[in-house]
């Protein structure tokens, strides 16, 4: 029995501990994270619960419309408000006020669903994957039409795929409408497309949202979601690969385009491939040729990619990162990527092997939490406190990572420098100390809490001031504010 060993898979790899949680785990730390590694019979039942892709579209769609309804133009005048395509936004005050009574409701309700799943799961390690795959593949409410389809992302394609094939997952996120509307493909068509060369066969309205060629999932494909950026591609494959990928859009209650196809069992209920978007004729990406094939074509150079050695460095590179260190070692990510590479990108393999790491078993604290985990861990450890949707938005906003908004397609940051600035810090230990003061009438010993929670990687340093504090409540805030509740 190891309660060293314990601790770190409860936090390292894990969400962070629960009060009992350490001596059950300490009977086999490793097998109890392996154990997490199958796939789920259903969603917690608050992710469950969420508005599905479809509604989340139609939702999106109708909101749009009634800014576009005869007798607006008189009450819209003067704050630019204008025709809009799906994923423009005006600036106008009454948009953006028209915009959150329409979203902000729903957006609420699944960052409060998402923090439930991850302070009350018995799978943490299996929660951290959903949560770092979600990352890997990120689609941002950042883009407005995105804001309701982040959630169903996350859960149809990244919760759906954590331990199954990347191939899959990669091909599941290729044919979702978050991810599609995220990187404007759902609008790029090829030029010399049916498409292209007779516009007349679009609906009016249609046209006007068309702008040619979209190169920017292309881009994402190879840099972020594959191979990653010094890999050997070249912005010949970029191009080639999104002219392989016109034609891959949304159904969106008739669709972009009269005729189109769903994309098979691998795709969301609302993909169509449209096949007069779609670019003729064989392309070479990566020194391969794929023949003209339909959507087939680009499955077929999405698999290889997905096979590249270059694509298993780039994954193994960042789960070590994620999970051992900052800097991650070498040999660690070459074991993790010859997993990969051996058993064709198995995802449930490869974080088996993730916990074979002896790199990852340091006893001292490697990582610096984001205010997410931060937060979700102290929950954890304190069993509460619960907290409404709209607070949880606010708060995580204040520290600087608000739930689905990263500010671009690489995601949220995974390194310490990017979460230790001063003001970063100030407002974590701030809701430390609020905490503190509103827990302090409860019967807590915080000391107790901190064994608790992290077992003998808290310092004896900690322990003492913790037990020297004047109240409960600071002594609960000392904790959280402690460095190694901070890190993991």
């Amino acid at each position: 029995m190891s309660l060293q060993d314990a601790a770190v898979a409860a936090n390292r790899f894990g969400l962070g501990a629960r009060p009992g949680d350490l001596p059950v785990i300490a009977a086999d730390p490793r097998g109890w994270l392996k154990a997490q590694l199958t796939p789920e019979t259903a969603p917690p039942a608050t992710i469950a619960a969420l508005p599905s892709t479809a509604v989340a579209l139609r939702a999106y769609a109708a909101w749009r419309e009634t800014l576009n309804r005869p007798g607006r133009e008189t009450q819209n005048r003067g704050v630019g408000t204008r025709q809009m395509g799906l994923g423009a936004m005006d600036a106008g005050a009454f948009v953006e006020a028209s915009y959150a009574r329409a979203f902000f409701p729903d957006y609420q309700t699944a960052v409060a669903a998402r923090i439930r799943a991850a302070t009350t799961t018995d799978r943490p390690y299996f929660e951290r994957l959903v949560r770092f795959w979600g990352n890997h593949f990120t689609v941002s409410a950042s883009k407005p039409a995105a804001i309701g389809l982040c959630p169903p992302f996350e859960r149809d394609v990244c919760r759906a795929h954590a331990v199954g094939g990347f191939r899959d997952l990669l091909l599941a996120s290729s044919k979702h409408p978050g991810m599609l509307i995220y990187l404007d493909n759902y609008l790029s068509i090829g030029p010399n497309s049916e498409a292209a060369r007779n516009p007349g066969i679009l609906p009016a309205q249609v046209r006007a949202r068309l702008t040619g060629l979209n190169e920017n999932y292309g881009r994402e494909v190879l840099e972020l979601h594959t191979l990653g950026v010094r890999s050997g591609y070249s912005q010949a494959d970029v191009t080639n690969l999104a002219k392989i990928m016109t034609g891959w859009t949304v159904h969106l209650g008739g669709g972009l385009f009269d005729q189109s196809s769903p994309g098979g069992a691998d795709a969301s209920p609302e993909f169509r491939f449209a096949a007069a978007a779609h670019e003729p004729g064989p392309q070479t990406v990566l020194g391969k040729v794929y023949a003209e094939d339909g959507m087939a074509q680009g499955e077929a150079a999405l698999s290889d990619i997905a096979a590249h050695p270059a694509t298993a460095t780039h994954i193994a590179t960042k789960l070590v990162r994620h999970f051992v260190a900052d800097d991650p070692p070498a040999a660690a990510v070459e074991r993790i990527a010859r997993v990969f590479r051996d058993t064709d990108g198995n995802l449930q393999a490869v974080s088996t092997a993730l916990v074979d790491l002896p790199e990852a078993w340091t006893p001292a604290p490697a990582k610096m939490k984001p205010p997410e985990d931060f937060l979700v861990s102290a929950v954890r450890a304190l069993n509460g406190p619960g907290m409404s949707g709209a607070q949880l938005v606010a708060l995580l906003d204040r520290m600087g990572q608000r739930p689905y908004y990263a500010k671009d397609p690489s995601g949220w940051p995974d390194v310490e420098k990017d979460w230790v600035g001063p003001d970063a810090l100030w407002k974590r230990i701030e809701w430390a100390d609020a905490v503190g003061k509103a827990v302090g009438a409860a019967l807590f010993d915080p000391a107790q809490i901190a064994e608790q929670a992290l077992g003998p990687t808290l310092t004896p340093a900690t322990e003492r001031t913790i037990k020297q504090a004047e109240t409960a409540g600071q002594g609960v805030a000392l904790l959280l504010a402690a460095p190694e509740f901070q890190r993991r």
